[in-house]
């Protein structure tokens, strides 16, 4: 074969131009670069609308989102507002309102026929988004994919914008996904008390995010906070029952970050509480100890003195197991039975026991068994209170005169020996009785000593008024009453 060529002719007035025709090899080329272009054309364009979702798991980094180029349109006036006039890609999110996890439908229209189309979940005002699917356009420019929505977007509103390939016409739509709802589910029995724990798995929370616990609630300080992992799942983790109103109640997770919020029912038993004072029977002064059972774990436990509510007598703090043990002086004033009620302050959950204070029943004697006018007396005495001031009253029963007389202080043991002064005076006899009261227990004694009138007339010197000095309380407690000469017994001196 032979090539076709054209002879270079000389051009007049200077060199010459050299021209080259096509050879035949040439357009060969051509034709089957025109072929292979059709048949990609054709490829493309019959599979259109064929979409590849794009896991959001795996897309999880924000990314940055090709800028778009926007085109000048037309606009028109319409409702009041000035809106596109001419058509341009348009995208259709189904559902618009999607919880985390939830498959979201994306649907277009107006992009150019086989092009690639990628879309992405950006925040409004932002440039940083997330891939999450992308497809390739049908031949009539449509496009049909879809994604997960993602764990970690709750709460928020974000546009969903889908990108021609080199970005030459882009289409956005919103998507809110709400304060998301979660799965909770009790595992095993779903009764129970404060103080005992449940099994609980859960579902549908943001990664690794911390998950407060709540009993009837959705505030305050959490019963318990979990951890949920990387998928946003909590799988068989102990929880202890919390406070909540005796009945049907409810469970509830709250995640801190996301405030996804899950709930499972449960059946709340109510709290049997025990009280037992330890001794039963007590004097005044002396120390106590209260224990009690049943509450609210950590709860405080208000304790009532004779009544049920105002100011409490005591309070204490359940343990872990909603145990309690409180100590106390059962103060001077009290007679008798007396009773103390018991309330948790956030279960209210009540109790009351009792126990009784006994009386002192003191005993005193004189010095001597008898005496002559201007004998000096002094006085024993035991079964006091501790430590409490005595006083000593001359007479008993009728025709006492309440005198103060004398007075002393017993020992850590509720007793004295030689204690006080008083000098018979002259006139007195055959006896003189003497009533000693405890300042602060109340507890009386009598004794007395008999008088033997002297052979001979003696002059004794009228005694002072007896004042209780500062030492002894300087102000007297109120007189013995005649109508009870003595809770205790008689003495003959010593």
């Amino acid at each position: 074969m032979m090539e076709s060529r054209t002879e270079e002719k000389p051009v007049a007035g200077g060199s010459p131009d050299k021209k080259r025709k096509i050879g035949w090899k040439q357009l060969v080329a051509v034709a089957v670069a025109v072929v292979i272009v059709w048949q990609v054309g054709k490829a493309v364009s019959q599979s259109g609308g064929k979409a590849t979702r794009v896991s959001s798991q795996s897309s999880a980094t924000p990314t940055f989102v090709p800028p778009t180029r926007s085109t000048p349109r037309p606009t028109v006036t319409l409702g009041g507002r000035a809106v596109a006039a001419n058509g341009g890609p348009v995208i259709l999110v189904n559902p618009g309102l999607v919880a985390p996890g939830g498959v979201v439908n994306v649907q277009g229209s107006g992009f150019d026929p086989g092009v690639s189309v990628a879309v992405w979940l950006r925040p409004l005002h932002s440039s940083t988004g997330t891939l999450v699917a992308h497809g390739v356009t049908s031949k009539y420019g449509t496009l049909n994919t879809g994604f997960t929505m993602p764990a970690s977007m709750t709460g928020a509103t974000e546009n969903v914008v889908a990108q021609q390939a080199g970005g030459t016409k882009t289409a956005i739509a919103q998507i809110v996904a709400p304060v998301g709802v979660g799965r909770a589910v009790i595992d095993g029995k779903s009764a129970g008390k404060p103080g005992d724990t449940v099994t609980v798995s859960a579902s549908g929370f943001g990664a690794g995010e911390k998950i407060d616990v709540f009993w009837g609630r959705v505030a305050g300080t959490p019963a318990a906070t979990l951890t949920a992992d990387g998928s946003g799942s909590v799988g068989m983790a102990s929880v202890p029952v919390g406070v909540a109103p005796t009945g049907p109640t409810t469970l509830v997770l709250v995640g801190e970050k996301t405030k996804t919020t899950a709930t499972a029912p449960y059946q709340m038993l109510g709290l049997y509480p025990v009280l037992a004072p330890h001794p039963y029977a007590v004097q005044p002064g002396h120390s106590a100890t209260l224990t009690g059972s049943g509450f609210a774990p950590g709860e405080q436990v208000l304790i009532y003195l004779n009544a049920a509510s105002g100011t409490p007598a005591l309070t204490a703090t359940a343990s872990s197991a909603g145990g309690l043990s409180v100590s106390f002086v059962v103060p001077f004033g009290l007679k008798g039975n007396q009773t103390l009620t018991a309330i948790g302050e956030e279960s209210r959950a009540a109790v009351t026991s009792g126990f009784d204070v006994l009386p002192y029943s003191p005993v005193a004697q004189v010095s001597t068994y008898g005496a002559m006018p201007g004998t000096t007396v002094s006085f024993y005495a035991s079964g006091f209170a501790a430590n409490e001031v005595v006083e000593v009253y001359l007479g008993r029963g009728e025709g006492n005169s309440g005198q103060l007389v004398s007075a002393f202080r017993v020992d850590g043991h509720g007793s004295a020996a030689a204690a006080g002064r008083y000098v018979i005076p002259n006139g007195t006899g055959p006896a003189l009785y003497f009533t000693m009261v405890g300042q602060e227990s109340g507890g009386t004694a009598t004794a007395k000593v008999s008088v033997t009138a002297p052979a001979q007339p003696v002059t004794i010197p009228p005694q002072s008024p007896y004042t209780l000095p500062p030492t002894l309380g300087g102000t007297p407690s109120p007189q013995p009453s005649a109508a009870h000469p003595s809770a205790g017994q008689s003495g003959t001196g010593s």
